[in-house]
């Protein structure tokens, strides 16, 4: 190759070479941004920046959101249309429920079984005597249709008890004389 075209292929070269270095200035790659430095309080949870923000793990961290809390990971954890501190089940970033069971308003992920005070006692029933036992006096209470129950057993005359006990969530009660091989009376809701 001669002298006049080695000097117009290093020129071509120089001139890309210059060409993309000017874009490269112009346009330089994006940083990553640090949030927990810029002066912002980013994910509005009333705290600025590292130390003070319960997300920022440094002053490099790029996000003052934390995944740890429910309460500050910029996630609807309760479904309710209400986000981290805008969601009146946040007492602050570092809480772990989102939901707001007390509210009297059953939403988002709240249950029967995770916020009753919201959503409704489900059905249940308990007996303090075991169940269907005649020689002991016992008291049967729990919730049917949101409704809080509470029956003893009693004499409905010297012969006869009616007994109360549960069939599952359901309470049930069975009239039934007390007259048997060890048992001759009704005397205090029990069988004697």
């Amino acid at each position: 190759m001669d002298k006049k075209k080695k000097i117009m292929v290093f020129g071509t070269i120089c001139i890309v070479c210059i060409f993309l270095l000017s874009l490269v200035i112009a346009n330089p790659p994006p940083r990553a941004f640090k949030e927990c430095r810029d002066g912002i309080d980013n994910d509005g949870d009333g705290y600025t920046d590292w130390p003070s923000d319960p997300g920022c793990s440094s002053k490099n961290d790029v996000s003052e959101l934390n995944s740890g809390f429910e309460c500050d990971d910029g996630i609807d954890n309760d479904a309710d249309g209400y986000v981290d501190s805008n969601d009146g089940g946040c007492s602050g970033p570092t809480d772990n429920d989102e939901t707001n069971c007390g509210d009297s308003v059953c939403e988002g992920a709240e249950t029967q079984e995770s916020c009753p005070e919201d959503c409704g006692y489900p059905n249940s029933c308990s007996d303090t005597d075991g169940g269907f036992v005649l020689n002991v006096e016992g008291t049967v209470n729990g919730y049917l249709n949101d409704e809080y129950y509470n029956h003893t057993d009693f004499c409905l005359d010297n012969l006869t008890i009616s007994e109360y006990y549960c069939r599952g969530a359901y309470a049930t009660t069975y009239n039934i004389s007390c007259i048997s091989n060890t048992t001759f009376a009704c005397s205090d809701g029990k069988c004697i």
